[in-house]
């Protein structure tokens, strides 16, 4: 797997993004002013909603393959 990966926003994301960077706080609660660490901060929380979900539903056997979410991938 890559190291990074290069994404490109239109100008309507772009802008999302600018207001998200507002609004949502890094995990150390101070404000993210990175675009790719707002990325980061979205993928982390999208991820950890998914983890969420497959611990709701128990007989699910999923794996996101992610060293931090626990789930013995």
């Amino acid at each position: 797997m890559a190291d990074k990966v290069t994404i490109e926003l239109s100008g309507e994301y772009a802008n999302h993004l600018e207001l998200l960077k507002q609004i949502i706080p890094s995990a150390t609660g101070e404000q993210i002013t990175d675009d790719s660490k707002m990325v980061e901060a979205l993928i982390d929380s999208f991820m950890a909603f998914i983890q969420e979900q497959v611990n709701e539903e128990s007989n699910w056997d999923w794996h996101c393959g992610s060293d931090w979410c626990g789930c013995n991938h």
